[in-house]
């Protein structure tokens, strides 16, 4: 069997260029967008070992939330949660969070331009002063 190197989130946006605009500016990912130049038609967005791809739609698929419904779960390592917290909230509303949840992991959550739910977790060494999470 071959060996799988990464499986790799498509999302289908209304605008490339805008989305490229929130999670680089959000979440520090470079792009690569393709064609080179706007308009885009697609995007594979980089940060460390995560990959992430934006793809042009006529229409996203409408979107209707109850807590903890996700379209992109990202888990950090080494104790960075808290800054990345920090620039996040700076730019963008928080749509939960950050709390702790029963496994110990901190967890946020963002909305992209076309509504889709990024969380964001980690298990960091020191949870005082985040609450705990309800239910």
């Amino acid at each position: 069997m071959p060996q799988f190197v990464a499986i790799v989130p498509v999302l289908r946006v209304s605008d490339v260029e805008r989305s490229i605009a929130w999670y680089t500016e959000n979440l520090g990912f470079a792009p690569e967008p393709s064609p080179n130049k706007p308009p885009f038609a697609s995007c594979i967005l980089r940060r460390d070992a995560t990959e992430l791809m934006l793809r042009r739609a006529v229409a996203p698929l409408p979107k209707t939330r109850d807590s903890y419904e996700w379209d992109v779960y990202i888990r950090l390592s080494g104790d960075e949660l808290t800054s990345l917290l920090d620039h996040a909230r700076r730019r963008t509303p928080l749509v939960r969070g950050p709390e702790v949840m029963p496994s110990g992991a901190v967890e946020f959550e963002l909305e992209d331009p076309d509504g889709y739910r990024v969380c964001v977790a980690e298990a960091l060494s020191d949870t005082r002063g985040f609450p705990r999470a309800v239910g």
